[in-house]
């Protein structure tokens, strides 16, 4: 019996990424993740959400501060 093959350290880094990037969208399908789930471990999505929203945040404050400059 063949063992699945896991996808190499670079493609689950884009598929973590992806996977979350639609998740904050709300726009993700069902069939995308039921293929993506089994290889995606809970950590992985909440440091790479975590992330995402810091950024978002910062992105927020930058636009405020320099709108507020004006």
């Amino acid at each position: 019996m063949s063992t699945p093959k896991s996808p190499p350290p670079a493609g689950r880094f884009l598929r973590t990424i992806r996977t979350v990037a639609w998740g904050l969208l709300g726009v993700r399908g069902h069939k995308l993740h039921e293929q993506d789930a089994p290889s995606l471990s809970p950590l992985q999505i909440l440091i790479t959400a975590l992330v995402f929203m810091f950024v978002f945040v910062l992105t927020l404050v930058t636009v405020a501060i320099n709108i507020s400059r004006q």
